[in-house]
């Protein structure tokens, strides 16, 4: 009978199914483990686990890269304007302006010689009385060390002067830097041999 058939294969297809109430209030049949609605329960929850967790991370990400960008901090080069030289710094300044293209060399003879400093004497080993005059010259003095003379020159008196005034008027930067461009300039560096040498000059 049509009714009996209807109720086999209703039956036929009801098997492995569980029954479950619908929100109206009826029942219907679904294919499945008595166990799926737990299990899909439990993947509801993991699913919602993985999505917190995955939020955090990119929220704690970002944190992290606004710190970074808020921390960062553009350098600044402080210069000092109008600041003041030092005198070996006007002494460099002016041994390159009177030596010209020969500056560099220059600079590393007098720094050898006599480290920049104005006041420095030296060769006193050397001093002897000068036949011409009777005074004890010999001594170098000042930036380029220059010497006073010897037994048998005389630098100063070839200047029109005693021999004190001579090493006074060579403690005096400019006037020693300039006159030992008048002795480059008809000696070359063989007048300064030894730092020559010391700083490859030849």
């Amino acid at each position: 009978m049509p009714i009996m058939r209807y109720m086999q294969k209703r039956t036929a297809w009801n098997k492995g199914t569980s029954r479950i109430k619908t929100v109206r209030g009826k029942y219907d049949y679904y294919k499945g483990s008595r166990w799926s609605p737990v299990a899909g329960l439990f993947g509801s929850m993991a699913l919602c686990l993985w999505l917190q967790f995955f939020g955090q991370s990119y929220n704690l990400y970002k944190m992290q890269k606004d710190v970074q960008a808020s921390d960062y901090k553009k350098p600044v080069v402080v210069v000092e304007a109008n600041k003041e030289l030092s005198e070996q710094q006007k002494i460099q300044q002016y041994i390159i302006e009177v030596f010209g293209k020969d500056a560099m060399q220059a600079l590393k003879i007098a720094e050898c010689e006599s480290g920049f400093n104005p006041s420095r004497i030296g060769d006193q080993h050397l001093m002897s009385n000068n036949a011409q005059t009777g005074e004890w010259i010999g001594d170098s003095i000042g930036i380029f060390q220059i010497r006073s003379g010897g037994s048998d020159w005389n630098r100063a008196l070839a200047n029109g002067m005693s021999v004190e005034a001579f090493r006074a008027k060579l403690k005096d930067w400019e006037y020693n830097i300039n006159y030992a461009k008048t002795i480059f300039d008809r000696e070359g560096w063989s007048a300064w041999h030894n730092c020559a040498v010391k700083t490859n000059a030849y």
